[in-house]
């Protein structure tokens, strides 16, 4: 039986990407990040996600984001971590804002 959170639920996608794209519609988030050395992400079957590390055996989920400038750091990082941990079910998610995407 698959579960509608397990990586395998139809029509959905892996589960990275279902998070890559929870954590895009937020609105302070501008972009995703593989992180100062690029070595925050997820290899999927032919391509590499930036930006979404699932933690194994009780490690914590990494995310690394770009924010648009003036989204309130701690707080959009707390709630990233909520979006995150209700699709993945993961007890600890560490979040790290890379940069800022200044207004054009």
């Amino acid at each position: 039986m698959v579960s509608p959170a397990s990586p395998e639920a139809p029509g959905l996608g892996p589960l990275p990407e279902r998070i890559a794209e929870a954590v895009l519609a937020h609105p302070a988030v501008a972009a995703l990040s593989g992180g100062p050395f690029g070595t925050i992400a997820s290899y999927l079957p032919g391509r590499r996600l930036p930006g979404i590390v699932l933690g194994e055996s009780g490690e914590p989920d990494r995310i690394a984001v770009v924010l648009h400038y003036g989204a309130p750091v701690a707080a959009t990082a707390a709630e990233l971590r909520r979006i995150v941990a209700a699709q993945s079910g993961a007890r600890q998610v560490d979040v790290t804002v890379v940069d800022l995407e200044m207004p054009q």
